[in-house]
């Protein structure tokens, strides 16, 4: 069994230099906005709505099955300041099917301030996907279960470099509060050290760190800091004909806990080998995901070696050993208006067993100008 492992792991990697982006292409999904400079004293109201469909048929120990069903509101109303200044205001609603009540409501707040290719956020977050962080440290579900983030900022995207760096205070304690206060902060990096007209290679690195702890709160236990990690290399080709371009991103991932007590692993690692495909009707993808001891508070429940199931509570599986397929596709309906299908069926190779899930994203935004202030 170990001697198979080890072929389809060399197999993945072999593949992924000769042939293919590794992490799955969540651009429609991101919520990243450019400011721009010529709407200096503008009023503008934004409304953006986002439905989803996610369907996990999962049966195994590790993560549970269950269907995500509704749409999410987040209309706000936006005031220039300045050329490089931006406040927006407004609500985010989430209402699922088959609940008569509203899951969330929340304000949003959020000060953006822009210079050249960088920006600097205070107040609601351009998070979850917008990190491009791969889904074994953070799941890609985020975009519908933790929408909201909350805090500071900063990002810089330009042709050769991506940087996004942040913190996300999660939950806030006062004095007396019988709570730790719980922060995930972490930086997202890609630098493009060859860039060629039909091909580019680059280097990412990525970390995340989940903190609990806080001197005013009556919870006594041990302050605890996880931290993840992953080094990878990415490289794409363009193509002509039916395959448009041909992607691959490799990574070794890493997780340790700064603590003196661990309920399972203090440390663990992983590899996530992955191939994608992009040709003109959908886009194919194969990942490989091979770990020992690896835990991520914000990655992928698939990924985990400790269970985070309804029905079979922390059940422990050091060892995974999994093998992805991916087939997805994305349409522009109209401007602003765009549709994504994905259908993710993966085999438990430890376990022997195969399980699946598909999911449907609808995502509109859509900016009116209300006005102008005269200096």
């Amino acid at each position: 069994m170990l001697k198979r492992n080890l072929q389809i792991a060399f197999l993945c990697f072999i593949l992924s230099f000769f042939q293919t982006k590794a992490q799955v292409n969540n651009t429609s999904l991101e919520t990243f906005q450019h400011l721009d400079s010529s709407k200096s004293k503008q009023f503008s109201f934004q409304f953006e709505s986002f439905s989803f469909l996610k369907n996990n048929e999962y049966f195994l120990k590790i993560a549970d099955g269950y269907t995500l069903f509704g749409n999410q509101f987040s209309p706000k109303f936006m005031y220039q300041l300045a050329p490089y200044v931006r406040i927006e205001a407004g609500v985010y609603a989430w209402k699922d099917f088959g609940n008569n009540a509203f899951t969330s409501i929340q304000p949003i707040f959020t000060i953006k301030i822009q210079k050249d290719s960088s920006q600097f956020l205070f107040g609601n977050l351009e998070g979850n996907l917008n990190h491009r962080l791969i889904e074994p440290m953070m799941n890609p579900e985020r975009v519908i279960l933790n929408r909201q983030e909350n805090g500071l900022q900063y990002n810089r995207r330009k042709q050769e470099t991506f940087f996004d760096a942040w913190i996300d205070w999660q939950r806030m304690i006062y004095r007396g509060d019988d709570k730790k206060e719980e922060i995930l902060a972490g930086f997202s990096w890609n630098k493009k050290v060859i860039i060629k007209p039909d091909f580019y290679l680059s280097v990412p690195i990525q970390m995340t760190f989940q903190h609990r702890g806080g001197q005013i709160t009556n919870d006594t236990a041990q302050v605890i800091t996880n931290i993840n990690t992953a080094i990878g290399v990415e490289a794409e080709w363009k193509c002509s004909g039916f395959l448009q371009k041909i992607r691959t991103q490799n990574y070794f991932v890493g997780f340790q806990q700064n603590s003196n007590y661990s309920q399972y692993f203090k440390k663990g690692s992983g590899i996530y080998l992955n191939l994608t495909a992009e040709t003109k009707i959908l886009n194919l993808m194969l990942s490989y995901w091979k770990s020992s001891g690896y835990l991520s508070d914000a990655g992928g429940d698939l990924y985990q070696s400790v269970g985070r199931t309804f029905r079979y509570g922390n059940v422990v599986e050091k060892e995974r050993n999994l093998l992805i397929i991916r087939v997805m596709k994305d349409w522009r309906l109209i401007d602003n208006l765009f549709l994504t299908f994905r259908f993710e069926p993966y085999f438990d190779l430890n376990n022997k067993a195969f399980e699946h899930s598909e999911s449907l994203f609808l995502t509109y935004r859509q900016g009116f100008k209300l006005g102008k202030i005269s200096k």
